[in-house]
């Protein structure tokens, strides 16, 4: 059984300090090695087409108030480049206050890797720093066009070296054969192995220019299956019938006895 924290939003570092307490996250965080903080920066606008760097603000500061790891930001965006995307939502501005490193996956040095469990991505490059660092993936709640929802799982998409994955847009070779295989798969290789979803504002109908709803809501939990589940379940839909979740059911993870618990 999977745990999945949900509390109503009043701030940022209150309420994601309260949600990671629910599910013991500062007792899991690394004491080494590198936290790689994974915002969902598709392009440069604003959230919630994007992840609100107060957000990502307050996972910071709380991994940072409970790890002695180094901390950083990643991102490589699906258009445009990534130090675009960065300065426009205000994270150049962030770094520079608390003197974090920001990666560029779309331009990091990367490493082929290979996994036969793979649907269809059966060879992946990965940029070296992600292999093994403690990813936090740190989404916005949004409808998706190809995969009914982008939460979690499919925020990892952005590990993807633009170089290798490139096409109509920085990822597009991603989308072909399947979309919801592909977001699978990126997790096979690597998994977030924590999440916290900013469903304050989410975003319904389209992943870039959606309708805007408010949810006052922040999620978290160590299972990004359980999770994407429970913000598909929030956004209408039965997670059950969505198939990158069917697929990454008891591979990736489990929306099988979720446990929600709220504080």
């Amino acid at each position: 059984m999977s745990k999945v924290a949900k509390v109503r939003y009043r701030d940022y570092r209150g309420s994601v300090g309260r949600v990671l307490d629910l599910i013991g996250a500062g007792e899991r965080l690394p004491d080494e090695g590198v936290v790689i903080i994974k915002p969902n920066l598709i392009n440069a606008d604003g959230p919630p087409v994007t992840t609100p760097v107060e957000a990502a603000e307050a996972v910071y500061l709380y991994c940072k108030e409970h790890c002695s790891a180094e901390i950083v930001i990643g991102e490589g965006c699906g258009s445009g480049r990534t130090e675009d995307t960065y300065r426009a939502n205000g994270y150049t501005k962030l770094a520079k206050e608390y003197g974090i490193r920001l990666i560029d996956f779309n331009t990091a040095e990367a490493t082929l890797v290979r996994d036969e469990r793979a649907f269809v991505l059966s060879e992946f490059y990965i940029p070296e720093i992600v292999r093994d660092a403690f990813v936090v993936s740190v989404p916005v709640l949004k409808d998706h066009s190809f995969t009914q929802t982008t939460i979690a799982m499919k925020n990892m998409f952005g590990i993807a070296p633009e170089r290798y994955y490139a096409g109509g847009w920085n990822k597009s070779k991603l989308h072909s054969p399947s979309t919801h295989k592909s977001v699978v798969d990126i997790c096979l290789y690597k998994k977030p192995d924590l999440c916290v979803v900013d469903a304050v504002v989410a975003l319904e109908g389209m992943h870039l220019s959606g309708t805007a709803r408010r949810f006052d809501t922040i999620l978290a939990s160590f299972d990004p299956v359980a999770i994407d589940a429970v913000g598909s379940e929030m956004l209408g839909h039965v997670a059950g019938r969505i198939e990158y979740l069917q697929l990454a059911n008891g591979l990736i993870g489990s929306m099988e006895g979720i446990e929600v618990v709220t504080g």
